[in-house]
């Protein structure tokens, strides 16, 4: 679920046209950074490369109103510190559900926004 004090306090501060279109950078940035997940758990991978990428997805979900999808990727970033393998698939597994629905919910949202 979104959070919409976050959506609102970006549109104040920069306004609604430009909040869209910050959105739909965030939007960009964190599919590419969620396929990297996606490709982790089909092939493996490097733990640091999928690290650095929960911790790029985590500032952006919480900087763009998605708590939920900020707390997974938190989860999957401490997962992937800790360095256990059963861990650290369990919580790609789960940002990997969880946040590409919240960044839907967060454009929906900001959409909605619009029309207030």
């Amino acid at each position: 679920m979104p959070d919409l004090n976050i959506l609102r306090q970006l549109a104040s501060d920069v306004g609604m046209d430009t909040a869209l279109r910050l959105l739909g950078i965030f939007k960009d940035d964190a599919e590419k950074r969620v396929a990297v997940i996606g490709d982790y758990l089909q092939n493996g991978g490097n733990v640091n490369d999928l690290r650095i990428q929960a911790h790029s997805l985590k500032g952006l979900c919480l900087t763009y109103g998605s708590p939920a999808g900020g707390e997974a990727a938190r989860a999957l970033q401490d997962a992937c510190d800790s360095g256990n393998d059963g861990d650290i698939r369990s919580k790609a597994e789960t940002a990997f559900a969880i946040i590409p629905d919240e960044i839907i919910a967060i454009i929906l949202a900001a959409q909605t926004l619009k029309g207030e």
